[in-house]
């Protein structure tokens, strides 16, 4: 039944024990059920020494990948069109079933799935290219690879994590190509919690391409220690290289409405802290648009209700900044926008620092602030002047004598420098912005 459509007219024949209108009411079983009872057979048929379980695994992988096959060869002959509602329901059929083959880590002897699914992964990839304006299709699809990366990326060889990785990188082109440079997003900030979740569901493709992109590069940290000993595994360069990509492709899509969406913006807070922590320089080879789209969106994540996304954002910033003075990588970016760090200090001054949310990311806040200050600090003395011009001449004399205490030239000479300043000196600076803060939230700001 694997090649049985919905809309099938084939008519159904007595097999297995099975009589006609059992297996004609099995065809009108949802797509996402029969993946889900394929799933239970592979795991319910996997014991290795028995040879009725390795029959009945071998033969519903291979009506699976029969069935696939089938479609495949039809639509690069041209036999059926791409748009014909039979090879729509054939492709979410196939890509459903395949799903719940890639559900099937509990089985006994797993690592036989990513023997069958790596011959599968890049024409599975390829109906993107056919089919990146079907939402629906979109998601599944995202949604398999999405659950083989979750499931199987830590029992795959290198040859095996390659074909996942360029297939992934694929299909996030392609998926991209058609969604994130026309989709409008809506902000759901003034609906309720209920319109809010229902509308979060219509926005699971992009979640699922996020949450993809997080399984591959845990695969970085997996195989981090495995290449040292034994030279196999995946290198970090390799891991970075499709992530960095797949990020570059759902940027457009980052917009502040649908950050509003609390798992949407969570996945993507993880995955920014994830590139920002550990490669901050491969943000400076992004296009100007997307490198400010990118930022804009961790000065929005800094003032977060939600303390993993505030910290994650504080972090990615305080990256940026260590990693622009230790090798100016963002010298191109700052001639189309010499005041982008300028900005960052100001904002994280004013919606963070000077406001009560600071209580619960002071050391955070602390860390992106040191090395946005030390970028310049004739610079950073503009900023603070910009923001005391407003104040009467008693409170922007307490700012101003708050600022110098805090901004101790030995500090934020070694931070200029590159060297980030030291352990000690960054705990020391960590400990007069406590003091700092508390100063300015009593002296300045209660009035």
């Amino acid at each position: 039944t694997a090649a049985m459509i919905h809309t099938s007219s084939q008519a159904a024949t007595a097999c297995a024990g099975l009589n006609p209108a059992m297996i004609n009411g099995f065809k009108r079983i949802p797509y996402k059920y029969r993946a889900q009872i394929l799933r239970t057979i592979v795991i319910a048929s996997s014991e290795i020494n028995d040879a009725k379980s390795e029959q009945y695994l071998n033969a519903s992988l291979q009506a699976t990948q029969n069935a696939f096959s089938s479609l495949v060869q039809a639509l690069e002959a041209k036999t059926v069109r791409v748009d014909d509602i039979a090879s729509i329901e054939m492709v979410c059929l196939c890509v459903e079933l395949f799903g719940g083959v890639a559900q099937s880590s509990e089985m006994c002897h797993p690592e036989r799935i990513p023997i069958f699914l790596t011959q599968c992964l890049p024409r599975l990839s390829a109906l993107m290219v056919h089919y990146a304006s079907n939402i629906t299709i979109c998601e599944i699809l995202l949604r398999l690879f999405r659950d083989y990366t979750e499931q199987f990326i830590v029992m795959l060889d290198r040859d095996q994590c390659l074909v996942a990785f360029k297939s992934s990188a694929e299909l996030l082109k392609s998926y991209s190509a058609n969604h994130c440079s026309s989709r409008v997003i809506r902000s759901s900030v003034d609906k309720s919690a209920e319109a809010g979740s229902e509308e979060e569901q219509s926005y699971n493709d992009v979640l699922c391409a996020i949450q993809l992109l997080n399984n591959i590069g845990a695969k970085d940290f997996i195989d981090s220690f495995s290449s040292e000993r034994t030279g196999k595994g995946v290198e970090s360069k390799e891991v970075i290289e499709v992530v960095f990509y797949g990020l570059q492709q759902i940027l457009p899509l980052m917009t502040q409405g649908l950050l509003h969406f609390p798992r949407l913006c969570k996945q993507y807070y993880s995955l920014v802290g994830f590139m920002m922590d550990t490669y901050p320089e491969k943000v400076g080879a992004l296009p100007f648009d997307l490198f400010r789209g990118l930022l804009d969106s961790l000065l929005f994540g800094m003032s977060h209700t939600d303390s993993f996304v505030s910290k994650s954002s504080l972090q990615g910033i305080s990256s940026l900044a260590r990693e622009h003075i230790e090798s100016s990588s963002f010298n191109n970016h700052l001639s189309h926008d010499g005041s982008l760090f300028d900005d960052c200090a100001l904002r994280l001054l004013k919606e963070v620092v000077f406001e009560t949310i600071i209580w619960d990311r002071l050391e955070p806040s602390a860390t992106a602030l040191l090395p946005l200050a030390a970028i310049d600090l004739n610079k950073f003395a503009g900023v603070v002047n910009t923001i005391t011009q407003h104040l009467d001449a008693q409170k922007q004399k307490i700012m101003q004598s708050a600022f110098q205490r805090l901004m101790q030239p030995d500090v934020m000479s070694k931070v200029a420098n590159g060297n980030y300043g030291g352990r000690m000196n960054r705990m020391r600076f960590k400990r007069d912005f406590e003091i700092f803060v508390k100063d300015i939230h009593s002296a300045v700001l209660i009035f």
